[in-house]
């Protein structure tokens, strides 16, 4: 067990000495200091004899001893003693660090997650009438009573939760020291949360008449004379490269293009993927134009030249969608993730690939990762399957 005495280290020139705290911890020294200054009449040696400076300091000794008797520390050294003994507050603000959580994504070029962290954690603080949380705070009942106000939403009641309990992890992992029993995050209160199921997807394709009328539409005359024709071209992008993500066509680097031959990875999941998320696709010729149309400064595609974040651009490419749909008379809701679930329904349904082709072409993760350590990949029957699709659509 540690032991602690008010002490000086050595006097100045003017005849005063800063007071430190003195820890011994299996017989090695440090100190914290204190913001007390004694003269050389309160001290004998390096001990202070000053009662006033004595009484003043014993109140922060018997809190550090009562918050070091928590805790198993026989294993600490002196120095782990005092880094921990020198966070002021023992409350570790759980906001902040959803926040530095949050802000580490966006540097990644996570934007959209990080977008849905922040609403999650709105929507608790909101729920709790707060500013702001502390681990401490975060209990299951709080957590399950939060999840049961979310109960009517479709998305929120797991996503939210899903964000809060990923963030809460972390911190476990960054606060605590497992291996020396310094424990400075004591409640897990996700062990008694149960976190609800999303609702089923509602199914987002369309008929190939409905694409065919939205690829062919005239939008030269359009009211919003930029963004409707890039819209309509952006969704020729997604549905010819085999439903390629939005943020993957935002984020494309200009090496990604070798010859007649996109090899990417893809971006929401590049880094939680061994594989990186790879993806190697042939560029069908009808929109080999529109390589050329949109030529970026610093990317493959200008589209990051022209809007400044993922969020904006497909915000702009969805509302430009809506135009397209009116100018083509399709009455189902459109955006982007129309394409992409559209070339999944028709080669699968129409073209006759499996469900695990159609996965291995959206680049989806597989479910046989030990298999596919063996094999070296082979994306041809991608380029087969992507030119089923479009000659099913456009014709030969």
């Amino acid at each position: 067990m540690a032991t602690f005495e008010p002490c000086i280290r050595s006097l100045k020139s003017d005849g005063y000495a800063k007071v430190y705290i003195r820890v011994i911890q299996n017989t090695k020294p440090a100190y914290i200091t204190t913001s007390y200054v004694v003269s050389g009449k309160q001290i004998s040696g390096t001990k202070i004899k000053d009662f006033f400076v004595i009484t003043e300091i014993a109140p922060v000794i018997k809190k550090y001893i009562e918050r070091l008797n928590k805790f198993n520390t026989e294993s600490w050294s002196v120095q782990d003693v005092v880094e921990f003994l020198k966070v002021e507050n023992e409350e570790l603000s759980y906001t902040a660090f959803f926040k530095s959580y949050t802000n580490k994504m966006i540097n990644e070029g996570r934007e959209n997650p990080a977008s849905n962290y922040t609403c999650a954690i709105n929507s608790l603080l909101k729920f709790c009438g707060k500013e702001s949380l502390n681990f401490s705070d975060i209990t299951s009942k709080l957590i399950n009573d939060w999840i049961e106000s979310l109960k009517d939403t479709a998305r929120a009641k797991n996503l939210y939760p899903l964000c809060i309990s990923t963030v809460f992890s972390a911190g476990l992992l960054e606060h605590n020291d497992y291996d020396r029993d310094i424990i400075r995050i004591t409640n897990q209160p996700f062990m008694r949360v149960k976190i609800p199921r999303n609702n089923p997807a509602k199914k987002r394709s369309i008929e190939k008449s409905s694409l065919y009328k939205l690829f062919n539409a005239d939008t030269t005359k359009a009211k919003m004379d930029v963004k409707t024709p890039m819209a309509q071209d952006v969704a020729h992008l997604i549905f010819c490269l085999a439903g390629i993500n939005v943020a993957d066509l935002y984020y494309m680097e200009k090496s990604a293009r070798v010859g007649n031959k996109l090899i990417y990875c893809r971006h929401k999941t590049k880094t939680k993927r061994d594989d990186n998320a790879q993806m190697e696709i042939t560029i069908p010729k009808r929109i080999i134009p529109l390589f050329d149309k949109y030529c970026g400064v610093e990317r493959l595609f200008s589209f990051s030249d022209k809007i400044n974040s993922e969020k904006n651009f497909l915000k702009a490419i969805d509302m430009g969608l809506k135009e397209v749909a009116e100018i083509a008379k399709v009455k189902e809701n459109i955006t982007t993730y129309t394409f992409r679930h559209s070339w999944a329904t028709l080669a699968q349904n129409k073209c006759g690939a499996s469900t695990e082709l159609v996965g291995f072409a959206l680049n989806h993760a597989s479910a046989h990762k030990i298999t596919e350590g063996y094999i070296e990949k082979d994306y041809s029957p991608i380029d087969k399957l992507n030119k089923k699709v479009i000659e099913f659509v456009f014709g030969k």
